[in-house]
């Protein structure tokens, strides 16, 4: 009976220890959001932070967090976690906008390479599908494929038209494969910063005393591809390129 009084406590506990970590989640994006409405912008970016920190990320969290340091004219931490957000919805009409005005209002205008008109078209259809939304399409091909070859297995008079069918879905599907690991390459293995210093002087070396290039300022888009101690070497072109400190950048 002892034993059994035990283990009824101790699912319990552990029953409330669940409920009380999904309450509080909902309890910061509820103080957030009330923080944003009565203009305490900074006690809004604490609360949302709060959920970053915790891994409670969405499209409305980056988005809500953009917001808010964007009132408090934090120009790079707005457009940082614009792109956050952009990334997870993509296709969100309202991130899109807000990212475009945070950018506009950044020091730095740099030009990107002209694209000729089927890259941009294919750029296009890749920049607006998440991660999430091609490990599905590519589930679904993939498994579409398997389903018609089985049933090919059954239907012999008709297995040439399974079998061209297959092939066709299965074109498909790797040509969404393509697209999928590229997105991950992207998202996972490339670093893209974003410059949250309000001014940062970019060397040709990885310390304070090595020759002053150019400087950039907060909410401008950097490619990482080095880093040493305390600082990354940045790629903005083929011909702009050096070291930062760490510290002035942050990793979409």
């Amino acid at each position: 009976m002892k034993k059994i009084l035990v283990f009824s406590f101790l699912i319990f506990f552990m029953s409330a220890g669940v409920l009380i970590a999904a309450e509080i989640p909902e309890e910061l994006y509820k103080k957030g959001a009330s923080s944003y409405e009565n203009g305490d912008y900074e006690k809004a970016v604490s609360f949302y932070e709060q959920l970053v920190k915790i891994n409670r990320i969405s499209p409305e969290v980056f988005y809500n967090l953009g917001n808010s340091y964007f009132k408090l004219k934090k120009t790079g931490k707005a457009v940082l976690n614009y792109e956050r957000a952009l990334r997870l919805d993509p296709r969100d009409r309202d991130i899109q906008l807000n990212l475009r005005l945070a950018r506009s209002m950044s020091v730095d205008k740099i030009n990107a390479p002209e694209k000729g008109f089927v890259l941009a078209a294919v750029l296009f259809l890749y920049d607006k599908v998440a991660v999430n939304e091609l490990t599905a399409v590519c589930s679904f091909f993939y498994l579409a494929v398997i389903f018609i070859l089985i049933f090919s297995i059954f239907f012999v008079a008709k297995r040439k038209n399974f079998v061209y069918t297959a092939g066709s879905l299965g074109v498909i599907c790797f040509i969404f494969l393509i697209f999928l690991s590229a997105k991950i390459r992207d998202e996972n293995f490339t670093k893209t910063g974003i410059i949250t210093a309000e001014k940062i002087d970019v060397r040709s070396g990885p310390k304070q005393d090595y020759l002053l290039q150019f400087s950039l300022h907060e909410g401008t888009e950097v490619r990482i591809i080095k880093e040493a101690q305390e600082w990354y070497e940045i790629d903005l072109s083929s011909d702009l390129k050096g070291w930062i400190p760490k510290a002035s950048v942050d990793i979409i």
